[in-house]
């Protein structure tokens, strides 16, 4: 819990910031250790293979005979040459080591040089040498030859190096956090414009947005995405408004019929014929209780409230709504009643859905309704045709809207309350399907809809 709160209060900037500098650090670090180990192991190469060269040398001219007691050695002040015999005697060296014992009694086994690192008393005590002996064989017998080459030199250079990377490595690091810090802020700067316009975005100017980079990067795809969100959540808002305020506009109609009759019946008791007021009064109840239904199921359809789906045959949902029809004068015709048309969904919908189409075609058709029902591979078709005025184009994108009413003729006392159409395309988005209206022949309109067909496990 605290690791998170700390987490919280650090920023992204300065979290970018100090892993970008902890892992330049230490890929620095590493790279300076191996750095400094590879120029002290080339300058010790060096040093050995120096020192070795020149024991191979001399070793040459004391197997030839031509050894001279004093050897004569360039830069004798960091490099030696001691040759000594098979009893320890010197018999012949530098200027800078004459007159000394020998360096060492250590031999090398065979002909393979013996590599040392010891310090040469009467050259230098406090720095070790690399010192090489090589043996050989004279005419005087066996000599061993000890050549030495100083260290001093890698030492000076390692301790150069080690210098150098000691003062550029914090350094880099120091610009490296530098720059990212600059980076991290120039990449964020959108960033905190976005969630400063968020941050003054309230449910009453959902019409603004973000500002867009120009950069088409990760940043710039969040903007876009978050002003396609405020989009969407400014378009749910407003059909929000428009619903409740229709809805509270179709409610006060049965509301103000039924005040009225209750006021004039009640104030004129003498003149009211009580069965007319019952009556009408039922019929606005009536009314309100299926306009409220139709709400509530539009609310639980919006809040995608859905009920565990079962298998359903469209076919009997279809017989069944067929059999509903009111009107005595309109010949309904079920096709594809026979065969089944099963598929997953909630059956108390799925009749809704079903009635409100077939009542829709009654209250327009002249004489004929057809239903027709047909199952392909994985789709169930439904059609419902009716023979009557018809529905124009240029309003088939609309019929589907809540409260709409295509025809005028047909007011809020006398027609529907403009929910049907709605209703029956929200549970069919609900089931995964679609929904189209055309013209059918010779007159009217005919509804298809498109579902998905139960798919056996």
């Amino acid at each position: 819990m605290a690791a998170d709160q700390v987490r919280r209060r650090v920023g992204l900037r300065l979290r970018v910031t100090a892993v970008a500098v902890l892992t330049v650090g230490v890929a620095l670090a590493a790279s300076a250790v191996l750095l400094v180990g590879l120029v002290r192991s080339r300058l010790d190469t060096a040093a050995t293979t120096a020192a070795t060269l020149r024991a191979r040398d001399v070793a040459a001219l004391a197997e030839a005979g031509a050894l001279p007691t004093m050897l004569a050695l360039p830069g004798e002040e960091s490099a030696f040459v001691q040759v000594v015999d098979d009893t320890g005697a010197v018999i012949a060296s530098t200027g800078n080591i004459d007159g000394e014992p020998a360096v060492s009694t250590a031999k090398p086994s065979g002909t393979t040089p013996l590599v040392l690192t010891i310090p040469i008393d009467p050259l230098d005590q406090a720095d070790a040498m690399r010192v090489i002996a090589l043996t050989t064989t004279t005419d005087a017998g066996m000599v061993t030859v000890y050549t030495g080459e100083s260290l001093e030199n890698a030492d000076d250079t390692t301790a150069a190096v080690i210098t150098v990377l000691a003062i550029g490595l914090p350094l880099l690091v120091v610009i490296v956090a530098a720059v990212t810090w600059w980076a991290v802020g120039r990449t964020l700067r959108p960033v905190r414009r976005i969630t400063r316009t968020m941050a003054d975005i309230t449910a009453s100017d959902l019409h603004r947005r973000v500002p867009v980079p120009d950069t088409r990067d990760e940043i710039g795809e969040l903007a876009v995405t978050v002003n396609d969100t405020l989009a969407r959540l400014d378009t749910s808002v407003e059909q929000q408004r428009r619903f409740v305020a229709d809805a509270s506009h179709e409610l006060r109609g049965p509301l103000a019929a039924l005040r009225a009759d209750l006021e004039i019946s009640v104030t004129h008791p003498e003149r009211t014929a009580w069965h007319d007021v019952a009556r009408d009064t039922l019929s606005d109840v009536e009314r309100l209780q299926h306009l409220t239904e139709d709400l509530l199921l539009l609310a639980r359809l919006d809040s995608h409230q859905q009920r565990p789906h079962q298998q359903v045959d469209l076919a009997e949902i279809a017989a069944d709504a067929a059999s509903g029809i009111r009107r005595n004068d309109i010949d309904v015709t079920v096709l594809g009643a026979d065969s089944s048309a099963i598929l997953d969904g909630d059956p108390e919908q799925l009749h809704r859905m079903m009635r409100n189409l077939v009542h829709n075609a009654e209250d327009h058709a002249e004489h004929r309704i057809t239903i027709t029902l047909t199952k392909q591979a994985a789709t169930v078709h439904l059609q419902v045709t009716d023979d009557g005025p018809g529905i124009p184009a240029e309003v088939r994108d609309t019929v589907f809207e809540r409260f709409v009413r295509v025809d005028t003729a047909r007011t809020r006392d006398t027609g529907g309350t403009g929910l049907g159409l709605a209703i029956v395309a929200d549970v069919v988005a609900s089931h995964h399907g679609s929904i189209t209206v055309t013209d059918s022949d010779p007159h009217g309109a005919t509804f298809t809809v498109e579902l998905p067909a139960h798919q056996p496990t």
